[in-house]
């Protein structure tokens, strides 16, 4: 109100005044409304000189905690009063500046015979000091005012010591990251001759830094030509770069005595000169490429295999139906089982595979009595071996004692290591299941198949990821090497469980695959 801003003006001594957010919406506009208006916008203050009414005006917006405007605090000052005092202090710095002028050169004219001789020492050293030579040292004598300036460039000296000291250390730690940085860097001139390269581009090149340097970049890393022609010549990611922005281009090299890498450079845009390139070498990376094609080619022709057979069943069931023997239709069925026991395994080993590389392979600890995880992969299984005319033999000691660990893991490990028998052993043969107690509170269990075995050499290498058999001569399946998945899943769960698989050859030549696990799982 009123009150409050009369208080406010005898504070200030200032005229300040008080606007109420909702009066100065509805009012009309007028010399202040744009100064409110910026003040609002701006959300904290503004202040301008209002010429028509000769006066300095500033505003301040005051607002609710809810963020609503809620009044103004408008403060005036006449602008003859602040006229006034510019002015008079412009005159006095008029007239200081004159005085110390005049005082300048009167004062120039007296010490220039004073400091004349210490100046030409100081020029002499400030010139050896341009030439580099920090070494020398700044004669300190004369007047007050050259002492001053010789004590001055002596401590510039020092600080360039310093600095120059400071730009070696940022030098050796920017070559230190250039060389620790996994990817190659080098630099070319104008004329895209070499003039950096760093120690892993060398050796992605395959020469040396020192042999390098001066040489074209063409020359060093070799590109492969394209119809007998180089692309130095003609698609240069270096001369494109040359345009405003960066250039990333794939470009196969020949660096290592003619083996070909295919790498990939990045090309930055030049900076006084100087172009810096960026190459990283994809070779392996084209490579991982490459097994994932071949891995999503073998999910499609492993899950195209299943499902052509039960379509091609449910057809034959569809036609013959009514014409069809009881026989003749229990075997289409079996088939269909058997083609969706082989679905879903391949669904349930890739659903894992996943759940195993993101780290998400939890694993229960419960009770498992091992006779009860074997009858579920049988029951599990049991189409598979009747289809191929397979025994499955099981003995389980009764008194083999049970083991802390998760039930429904343990038996899709049986299922993987069933699975694996029921391809690769002959038909009308008979796979052994069989378990006994180990000391130091462990148990064994083993599958024994009569199938030819592993090759010399990898059984280690068959628990890989991907790694995938080779095909029998008897078997029914078209590719029964699968994705690689089954035994790489039966490795990772026994290893979560605190034990260990591995495949041997026995002495009546059979293939037997043990798994070791503790009776205890570790904390």
């Amino acid at each position: 109100d009123a009150k409050m801003a009369a208080k406010l003006s005898e504070r200030a001594g200032l005229d300040v005044r008080l606007l109420s957010f909702r009066a100065f919406a509805d009012a009309s506009s007028d010399a202040f409304t744009q100064l409110h208006s910026a003040a609002l916008s701006d959300g904290r203050s503004s202040a301008t000189r209002i010429k028509e009414l000769d006066l300095f005006a500033s505003s301040f917006p005051v607002f609710a905690s809810t963020g609503e405007g809620t009044a103004l605090i408008e403060t005036r000052l006449p602008a003859a009063e602040l006229d006034a005092s510019v002015n008079s202090l412009v005159r006095r710095l008029w007239l200081t500046a004159l005085t110390l002028g005049a005082l300048a050169v009167f004062a120039a004219l007296w010490l220039g015979q004073q400091v004349a001789d210490p100046i030409r020492e100081l020029t002499d050293a400030a010139t050896r000091l341009g030439q580099g030579d920090f070494s020398t040292s700044i004669p300190v004598h004369g007047a007050a005012e050259v002492g001053v300036l010789s004590r001055t460039m002596e401590d510039m000296r020092r600080n360039l010591v310093d600095l120059t000291g400071a730009l070696r250390q940022r030098e050796a730690e920017a070559q230190a990251v250039l060389n620790g940085v996994v990817e190659g860097v080098f630099a070319v001139d104008r004329q895209r001759t070499i003039t950096y390269l760093n120690a892993q581009a060398a050796r992605l090149l395959g020469v040396s830094a020192a042999d390098a340097i001066g040489q074209f970049c063409g020359d060093v890393l070799k590109p492969c030509r394209v119809n007998g022609e180089r692309p130095c010549e003609r698609n240069c990611p270096i001369l494109k770069a040359r345009e405003g922005t960066a250039i990333r281009a794939v470009e196969p090299i020949e660096a290592e005595a003619g083996q070909p890498r295919s790498t990939i450079i990045t090309s930055a845009a030049p900076v006084d000169g100087l172009q810096v390139q960026v190459i990283r070498d994809e070779t392996d990376l084209e490579a991982v490429r490459r097994a994932r094609d071949s891995v999503l080619a073998n999910i499609s022709h492993e899950f195209r295999t299943p499902l052509a057979a039960q379509l091609a069943s449910i057809e034959l069931l569809r036609d013959g139906l009514e014409s069809m023997s009881n026989a003749q239709r229990r075997e289409l069925v079996m088939s269909l089982e058997r083609g969706t026991h082989r679905l879903t395994r391949l669904i349930d080993n890739l659903l894992e595979s996943v759940r195993i590389e993101a780290g998400q392979l939890s694993i229960r600890r419960q009770s498992v009595a091992f006779a009860d995880v074997i009858e579920d992969a049988r029951e599990f299984l049991g189409s598979l071996f009747e289809a191929r005319n397979q025994k499955l033999d099981i003995v389980i000691p009764e008194n083999l004692p049970a083991i802390e660990g998760d039930g429904s893991r343990l038996t899709q490990v049986f299922v993987n290591l069933l699975t694996n028998a029921n391809k690769y052993a002959p038909e009308n043969s008979t796979v052994r299941v069989g378990a006994q107690e180990l000391e130091g509170n462990r148990i064994i269990v083993w599958i024994e198949d009569d199938g030819p075995g592993v090759p010399e050499g990898a059984q280690g290498s068959i628990f890989d990821r991907f790694s995938r058999g080779s095909a029998t001569s008897d078997g029914d399946e078209p590719d029964p090497g699968g994705l690689g998945l089954g035994l790489w899943i039966v490795k990772s769960i026994v290893e979560r469980h605190g034990g260990s698989v591995n495949v041997e050859r026995t002495a009546q030549g059979r293939t037997r695959f043990n798994v070791i696990l503790p009776l205890r799982m570790s904390a």
